[in-house]
């Protein structure tokens, strides 16, 4: 898993006036869309949604709600 640690470690090595594009998906994002969609989840089963999200992203579909939605929807009896 990636930790905010971590990423801040990796934009050191930019210029910090080079132009970056960013998109931070957190387990706090995770939980607050589950709690939307009335799907009662633990803090462990969103930073594993994060992990699974981090670990298999396709960088051609990128990560928006949806992609969060069907690791929660998995996670439905």
């Amino acid at each position: 898993m990636t930790t905010a640690k971590e990423v801040i470690e990796c934009l050191q090595k930019y210029d910090e006036n080079e132009e970056i594009a960013v998109a931070i998906w957190s387990e706090v994002d995770v939980l607050e869309r589950a709690k939307e969609r009335e799907i009662a989840i633990t803090r462990e089963q969103a930073k594993s949604i994060i992990d699974l999200i981090h670990r298999k992203q396709d960088a051609s579909l990128g990560i928006s709600w949806d992609t969060i939605d069907c690791y929660l929807d998995e996670l439905e009896p």
